[in-house]
């Protein structure tokens, strides 16, 4: 999906791998606490965008409700920056594997020419660096609020980091 946002600009995909640094880290993880939360109860996926505001401060798009599978955020107010996106994978299903991202979200965060993060229902924290075409996980099972519902184990062993290509191999069961 390509979005346009007139005076907003969308974020610089830098040239190397990035990590995010601790104060995005915690400001992220304060923004899903809440999402989080209704995630679990609505049984569906939030999201929204990390930006960077016109007085160069950290700030948050609204926070939308998506689908079952899905989420499409709202552009943010213009003058903001676009850094990352951000989306929970919504409650714990165990049908469904979504204790790391999917392909799908790192071809988004690439088209939009940001980076991501994504949380879990067992609580994990996940980045998408979108130039490398890489997830890492940056915190484990209930480092975020955790779906009382969730088996740990149910999408086998998870790693700390894929590659785009790996993703596409577990998503295919290979």
């Amino acid at each position: 999906m390509l979005l346009l946002c007139v005076g907003c600009t969308v974020g610089q995909v830098p040239t190397d791998p990035v990590r995010p640094t601790p104060n995005v880290v915690a400001a992220v993880k304060m923004r899903f606490a809440e999402m989080q939360a209704l995630s679990f109860e609505t049984d569906v996926e939030y999201c929204g965008y990390l930006l960077r505001m016109p007085d160069e401060s950290l700030g948050f798009s609204q926070m939308v409700r998506g689908g079952h599978d899905g989420c499409t955020p709202e552009l943010p107010n213009p003058g903001s920056t676009l850094l990352a996106s951000m989306h929970t994978h919504g409650s714990y299903d165990p049908e469904v594997p979504a204790e790391f991202p999917t392909v799908i979200d790192i071809d988004s965060d690439k088209r939009e020419r940001v980076n991501g993060f994504v949380a879990t229902p067992g609580g994990r924290l996940w980045f998408i660096d979108s130039r490398a075409l890489r997830i890492t996980q940056l915190c484990g099972v209930n480092c975020l609020p955790q779906d009382p519902f969730f088996q740990p184990g149910d999408d086998g062993v998870i790693a700390q980091s894929y590659t785009r290509a790996e993703l596409i191999k577990l998503e295919r069961g290979l």
